[in-house]
């Protein structure tokens, strides 16, 4: 078994293989499909294999890109066989009275808008169809169907994919989803475009449109801890937690999944609530033992709060960023990570080597908390072999 966290800049695009079944979780940048995911994809069609399930865990353009990229290319399976996705849009979350499939679409195209803005990445196409939700609902492919068409969310936490993959689904909740719903309404509302009744395929791209711009105009609220040369973690944990408010990362689908006897934590973008309330739920031991955690957010300390890592443990804890725009991840979550007291040697793993790996890469460090730090070479994927 292969989990490859690949280069995605700022993004998440994770490919678990195995001889179980094959899971795509996001895909990135378009860069991060053309360079690295495609290839891939193509060698396991090639082998005969598909993918069991793609997750786009939320609307936002440094997880779903790629995805676009996909499935544009992948109309008749020339890339890989997907048999089934999971991803929420606008009809997922809709209220019946704005929607009519029988008036003709308007002539703006939210698609076409759809820019990567970020130096070096390139543009999603702007053809007229080129949303995800328009090329999934072209491609046949089964949508959501463990929930029955509707959108992904905890009422249904345990899904079994080929009776030897099993999700337990943490995240979104109805009242995340709910509140997506109204964030996204309002922000049509302010541009003028809620007032003509359109198609579906309308409404989607206009979902699609303003969520994945929703996280740009986000303030950076990192802060720097200490401006001594060296950090104390003990006096870091004294932080004070704030909750990430973003409606798009309320909305990301997070879970555990299960193959043979190991148990893989994938917290997407998810709000820290959420996830501890589903976990309260699904298991009576604490702290939970996972084979590997893929933190939220990219290591942000406002999706990753104390009560949460006290919750979980591992012995791999992965950050999957390059740490430019937000400068994630935050040195709050990896002191409540390595502070954590037990005899085993954490590996924190970062899929790029950024400022805050090479800060804590300090022997003295390592040694007083027994963990270890591991990077890939420049320009490579992160893997974990299992």
């Amino acid at each position: 078994m292969l989990i490859s966290f690949l280069p995605a800049l700022n993004g998440d695009c994770i490919l678990l293989t195995s001889n179980e079944g094959n899971v795509l979780i996001d895909g990135g940048y378009v860069n991060t499909y053309n360079d690295y995911l495609k290839n891939r994809l193509i060698e396991l069609s090639d082998k005969n294999q598909f993918l069991s399930l793609c997750v786009v865990t939320h609307i936002d353009s440094d997880h779903i890109s790629g995805i676009v990229k996909l499935f544009e290319e992948n109309r008749n399976n020339e890339i890989v066989l997907v048999k089934n996705i999971w991803h929420n849009s606008f009809r997922h979350l809709q209220q019946k009275e704005h929607i009519t499939d029988n008036i003709t679409k308007g002539n703006f195209r939210f698609s076409s808008y759809i820019k990567e803005e970020i130096k070096g990445q390139v543009k999603i196409s702007g053809e007229q169809g080129s949303n995800l939700a328009s090329l999934i609902s072209s491609s046949q492919i089964a949508w959501n169907k463990q929930f029955n068409g509707n959108a992904v969310e905890i009422s249904n936490p345990l899904i079994e994919f080929d009776n030897s993959i099993k999700i337990r689904l943490l995240s979104p909740s109805k009242d995340k989803l709910e509140l997506l719903y109204k964030f996204w309404k309002k922000e049509l509302y302010k541009k003028g475009f809620i007032e003509n009744i359109h198609t579906l395929d309308y409404w989607d791209d206009a979902f699609e449109f303003l969520l994945a711009k929703e996280k740009q105009r986000l303030k950076n609220k990192q802060k720097k801890i200490s401006e001594q040369e060296e950090y104390d973690f003990e006096k870091i944990l004294e932080s004070p937690f704030e909750i990430d408010d973003s409606t798009t990362n309320g909305s990301s689908i997070s879970f555990v999944i299960e193959i043979n006897d190991k148990r893989f934590l994938m917290l997407g973008d998810a709000h820290p609530d959420i996830i501890v309330e589903s976990l309260k739920e699904m298991y009576n031991k604490f702290p939970i033992q996972f084979d590997l955690v893929k933190l939220s957010h990219h290591g942000s300390f406002a999706n990753n709060s104390p009560e949460l890592l006290t919750m979980i443990d591992s012995d791999k804890f992965v950050f999957s960023t390059n740490g430019r725009t937000y400068n994630h991840p935050d040195i709050e979550t990896i002191a409540w990570i390595i502070t954590k007291k037990d005899e085993r040697i954490r590996t924190l793993y970062f899929n790029y080597e950024v400022s805050i790996s090479n800060e804590i890469m300090n022997d003295k460090y390592k040694e007083k908390y027994n963990y270890n730090i591991v990077t890939p070479e420049i320009g490579e994927p992160l893997e974990i072999h299992f």
